[in-house]
């Protein structure tokens, strides 16, 4: 900062604007011309850029991690995401075996694979959406948006 302020200079907000990725293409085009040739204003983006990763490294987490880490470590919530694509993608991997294999088949008979593949996949449907649905109704009450009006 200038000497007897407390405001910043324009290239000392030109350099917060550039660590924070606000600048326009020209003006940033400009401004990383600048930095090659003024190794004091290359000094002032590096200890923004420092200051930015020590700020983002000492704040604290928030609740809403915490219960994302729950949900996680949670048997049931594994149980119905993992198993849910399992599911869902093991009926719709033999699914499309057994059209194509009905493709070469010169009956048009439903074959018996047809009605385990569709429970399979309407199962790891539902499945993936109850997971959703959980993590939803658990995590929203740490919503930090939940009360932002548009």
């Amino acid at each position: 900062m200038e000497q007897g302020t407390n405001r910043p200079s324009r290239d000392e907000l030109l350099a917060m604007a550039y660590v924070d990725g606000e600048l326009p293409d020209a003006e940033r085009a400009a401004f990383e011309l600048r930095l090659v040739d003024e190794p004091g204003l290359a000094r002032e983006v590096r200890d923004l850029r420092a200051l930015t990763v020590l700020a983002r490294s000492a704040a604290p987490s928030e609740p809403q991690d915490a219960e994302w880490d729950r949900l996680e470590r949670d048997l049931l919530q594994r149980l119905l995401s993992r198993g849910g694509f399992t599911l869902f993608g093991l009926g719709a991997i033999a699914a499309v075996v057994d059209l194509l294999g009905a493709s070469f088949r010169s009956d048009t008979v439903v074959s018996a694979a047809t009605p385990i593949c569709t429970v399979c996949i309407v199962a790891g449907g539902v499945a993936l959406l109850a997971a959703a649905l959980r993590w939803r109704a658990r995590t929203q009450p740490h919503d930090p948006y939940l009360d932002v009006k548009r």
